[in-house]
């Protein structure tokens, strides 16, 4: 089973970098952009992506991700956070995030969560589990 290529969006001052870091340790091919515009850039070239949104650099809001879900409709989106709880996201995170995960991240974790998105990829119709049936949150799990 091939590795999807990871998408880490986070503001400059945001930890995108050790993000990143982890990733190659896992050997995963991660890309760093700054910006949900270059996020858009990046999905233009390949939409068969696990993307990591940092929830505390980068503002997202429901409409901007239900409108790239809609272009994107195979598009995984995990949220990375050093609050376990969000105000006013609560619609983005059960809705367009198949997780948010707790900073520091937890390596075996997000291989979980990578390896369940690589998995959809692979076999998208079936015979596997599908990833997007709700959003966990600090290990509880939150339901549509």
């Amino acid at each position: 089973m091939k590795k999807p290529g990871v998408l880490v969006v986070a503001g400059g001052r945001g930890p995108g970098h050790d993000v990143c870091s982890l990733l190659q340790e896992l050997n995963y091919a991660p890309t760093l952009v700054h910006s949900l515009k270059d996020l858009e850039q990046e999905l233009q070239k390949d939409a068969e992506v696990a993307v990591i949104l940092d929830l505390d650099t980068v503002p997202v809001n429901h409409q901007f991700l239900r409108g790239l879900r809609k272009i994107h409709p195979r598009l995984h989106l995990l949220g990375i956070s050093e609050l376990s709880y969000h105000p006013g996201l609560e619609e983005v995170i059960g809705s367009h995030l198949l997780a948010c995960l707790v900073q520091p991240l937890d390596a075996e974790e997000l291989c979980f969560w990578l390896k369940s998105i690589s998995e959809n990829i692979s076999n998208p119709e079936g015979g596997g589990s599908r990833v997007n049936t709700g959003s966990f949150i600090s290990g509880r799990r939150h339901r549509k």
